[in-house]
């Protein structure tokens, strides 16, 4: 009987123990895995950015505009908009040899794709791209940050097919394009004045308070945020494009 009895007993151990193996084997792959190779980059999951940041000190960036940066981050990211890694990176972090792993807001984002290849001819060594982004990092469950929260405001948006109507009814209106200075030298809205969104808290006095703002992002991702900040900074009449510059190019597109 006690033979019976032990021979049970190991049985349910060895059950236990498999169960225990299967829940643990998933998460210690998951932060074990090495980076993968994606467009000639070296991309990572959320797991393995913690790995880095405790095991090698490795240095997260966010390559959004800083407003959006100390709007909502990755705890402990600094600040570098794409449109500064060649002027910051090599100042911020003079050791080559530091990892350094890049994120933007989500997979359709490439800015940190586009700073990865910057670091890589700055000579870095060790530089990773976050799969995903933000958007990857919350979803595997890891809180964002908030330094400075740009407060959220009702903003009206208009569709590419308004816009020819809505210059001619809005008197003296201001047409803010806040995408990357290259972007805007491509194309364009006629009469339109290019602010970056990067510099957008520095060159605040640009923009009138009291008239008409019309802003403009790549993809319409962007431009809610830069309106609620103007909005919280006294502008009083601020309109966004739905969709962006890609929702306008691709109407004239289906026109021609």
């Amino acid at each position: 009987m006690g033979l019976m009895m032990s021979t049970f007993h190991q049985k349910r151990i060895g059950k236990a123990a498999a169960v225990v193996m299967l829940f643990i084997l998933p998460f210690f792959f998951s932060c074990s895995a090495t980076p993968t190779q994606e467009g000639g980059q070296s991309t990572i999951d959320p797991a393995m950015v913690t790995s880095l940041m405790k095991e090698k000190s490795a240095a997260v960036i966010d390559t959004m505009s800083y407003l959006e940066c100390m709007d909502h981050r990755i705890p402990g990211s600094h600040c570098i908009a794409l449109e500064e890694i060649d002027m910051k990176l090599s100042s911020s972090f003079p050791e080559k040899s530091r990892p350094l792993i890049f994120y933007c807001e989500s997979d359709r984002c490439p800015r940190a794709g586009l700073a990865y290849k910057k670091a890589k001819l700055l000579g870095y060594e060790s530089i990773y791209v976050l799969e995903d982004g933000l958007v990857a990092w919350k979803r595997a469950g890891y809180e964002a940050e908030t330094i400075q929260r740009v407060k959220r405001a009702p903003v009206i948006s208009i569709k590419s097919t308004r816009l020819e109507a809505f210059k001619k009814e809005k008197k003296d209106l201001f047409i803010l394009d806040i995408r990357p200075e290259d972007a805007f030298k491509e194309n364009h809205i006629d009469d339109a004045r290019n602010i970056p969104f990067y510099l957008l808290h520095k060159r605040l006095k640009e923009i009138p308070k009291h008239g008409p703002v019309f802003v403009i992002d790549e993809n319409g991702k962007r431009s809610f945020l830069a309106c609620c900040y103007l909005i919280n900074n006294g502008v009083k009449d601020v309109t966004r494009l739905f969709g962006g510059m890609e929702a306008l190019v691709r109407q004239n597109s289906d026109k021609g």
